[in-house]
């Protein structure tokens, strides 16, 4: 899932009015942030297993949820935080392939070789969670105008028409972690 991950967070400001729309958008996306930190670093993460593997979503959900209820001083929202993480694992499941630990089986149903059915997947979840979060979640209003969810669908169009069907190559991170590693061969 890729923008989808944003509807999910909006439909939990519905389930819990008073946490922080901020706090529960990051952990929907908690672990695409740790890919990108380990890509501009230099590290490849190929199979997602330091991202995206049961252990490391775990750590990244404790992480999160302690860090947020901390934070908001709500252990509700803590564990909202932490099941947005987790969640954030689950719909992968569906949209992509993740290795569940390190040397481990990769499950999915892959459907971003299939852009046309990922969307129709997205787009509803997208304007769903909105729609709820609209309704019932006290959004800000500047979240509050039915461009908020235009804008995210046709985002989510953007990245589906950018998906090839045929193999899409190594994560960004890997190729710049191969791109450093020829460079430092050169000296």
């Amino acid at each position: 899932m890729i923008i989808g991950h944003i509807g999910i967070a909006f439909a939990a400001r519905a389930v819990k009015r008073d946490a922080p729309l901020l706090w529960l958008i990051v952990a929907s996306v908690a672990p695409d942030i740790v890919d990108v930190v380990l890509g501009s670093a230099g590290v490849c993460n190929a199979t997602g297993v330091d991202s995206h593997s049961l252990a490391a979503v775990a750590a990244t959900a404790v992480v999160l949820g302690a860090a947020s209820a901390w934070a908001t001083r709500s252990g509700r929202t803590g564990m909202l935080v932490a099941a947005l993480v987790i969640v954030h694992l689950l719909v992968d499941y569906v949209t992509g392939l993740k290795v569940l630990w390190a040397h481990g089986p990769i499950v999915g149903l892959d459907l971003y070789h299939w852009p046309i059915a990922d969307f129709a997947l997205e787009a509803p979840v997208i304007v769903g969670g909105w729609w709820l979060a609209q309704r019932w979640g006290d959004l800000p209003r500047w979240l509050d105008s039915w461009l908020v969810p235009l804008a995210l669908v046709c985002l989510q169009a953007a990245a589906d028409g950018s998906q090839r069907a045929e193999n899409p190559g190594p994560p960004a991170a890997c190729a710049k972690a191969d791109i450093l590693k020829g460079a430092r061969r050169l000296f």
